[in-house]
């Protein structure tokens, strides 16, 4: 496949992003650069912070339905069954914490998940719940098969990663979702390096819930996670905390009844961050343009151009990630041997203007539409081999 690096996605590299300018930025697992379109809605929104509850006077209307609405269309959810959270791990929380676990329950998570992941699963334990880490053989990342092996009638969720964040190892989510809707049990899943670069649909999928944030390949900063839990799982998830936004009825007095409002918007609390909201629908807004289709196939024809490239380089580069293209992603993982000699190289590209990151298992690269054919060949231009 070739890089889809058409005169519109190049105009709207130029347009948009600035950071392209200097640097060839291969790092959007990490964190995203903001689009010039979101750097100014959240200049609107706090230009408009400036006049709190004077109608005439605000620039821009409150951005949070909209930024719903855009993040429901692009995981293939509803707006209701979707919660906007502090991030990630707050949204997993959540999910782990309402369940109503009884004696002899267990939920299952792949080893070697990403830290916070595996610590928020892991907490359980002090209410007396067995948390099983399931292992798994290869390098890259788990089967169905292996996560499963570990799941048996007590168990009441599974929860991982859609992609490996140190290898970019992209699980089998229609078959997880399956095999868990046929055993009985949730499936929570940590999606922060899928949303925004890969195309989801979690309802065809039968995910349970799925938490992300803004900060990476939604280019919106960090501040802003969001919630979605499906319809059917809603009752088994119980709200930990409450506030004025999780129940229904009036907002200046407590009636004495807490009724839970429908949906996602239970698990609110109170009032959510305005400025990040509107980051959030501004780059949301590029995303719906430019097109989820033309994004992942963006970012899959430049990373298998890369996997190709540093095939090509012979045995002084290992590649981490996975051989089998259905669980390649975006992300490229390899390493020149140990740790010492990544971080060399990661420091040496960044002295040339090439940013990628430093992981435990090698360099991780993971480019986004913006970036081109000519960034990946500079980048293979500049390695060893």
């Amino acid at each position: 496949m070739q890089p889809l690096d058409t005169p519109s996605l190049a105009e709207v590299r130029e347009r948009e992003f600035v950071i392209a300018r200097e640097y060839t930025y291969l790092n959007a697992a990490s964190v995203g650069p903001w689009p010039v379109r979101t750097v100014r809605a959240v200049e609107r929104a706090a230009a408009s912070a400036q006049f709190p509850n004077i109608a005439h006077a605000q620039i821009v209307p409150p951005a949070e339905p909209l930024a719903r609405e855009r993040l429901a269309r692009l995981i293939g959810a509803h707006a209701e069954d979707i919660v906007f959270t502090a991030n990630t791990t707050h949204g997993i929380n959540l999910c782990a914490h309402g369940i109503d676990w009884r004696p002899g329950d267990n939920v299952v998570v792949p080893d070697r998940e990403f830290p916070s992941l595996m610590i928020t699963w892991a907490h359980l334990r002090e209410h007396g719940v067995e948390v099983r880490f399931a292992p798994w053989a290869a390098t890259a990342g788990p089967t169905v098969d292996e996560i499963m092996a570990a799941v048996d009638e007590r168990t009441r969720a599974v929860s991982c990663s859609l992609i490996k964040w140190d290898t970019g190892y992209r699980v089998d989510l229609d078959e997880l979702g399956r095999r868990c809707a046929e055993r009985g049990c949730l499936l929570i899943v940590d999606a922060i390096q899928g949303v925004g670069a890969q195309r989801l649909d979690a309802r065809a999928a039968r995910v349970s819930a799925l938490a992300t944030h803004g900060y990476k390949w939604l280019m919106a900063g960090f501040g802003v996670g969001a919630l979605y839990v499906a319809p059917e799982a809603v009752d088994q998830i119980r709200p930990t905390f409450a506030g004025h936004a999780s129940v229904s009825g009036s907002e200046s007095a407590f009636e004495g009844e807490i009724r839970w409002r429908p949906g996602a918007a239970r698990y609110a609390v109170g009032g959510g961050n305005a400025i990040g909201q509107a980051a959030l629908a501004a780059s949301l807004s590029l995303i719906e343009e430019v097109g989820m289709n033309t994004i992942e196939e963006q970012g899959r024809a430049l990373a298998e151009l890369f996997y190709d490239g540093l095939r090509r380089k012979g045995e002084s580069l290992r590649i981490v990630s996975s051989p089998d293209p259905a669980h390649r992603t975006a992300i490229t993982t390899f390493t020149l041997g140990n740790a010492e000699r990544d971080g060399a190289l990661v420091k040496e590209l960044e002295a040339q203007g090439i940013i990628v990151a430093l992981r435990p298992l090698g360099v991780r690269v993971s480019p986004h539409f913006y970036n081109s054919e000519a960034e990946i060949a500079r980048l293979l231009d500049a390695l060893p081999g």
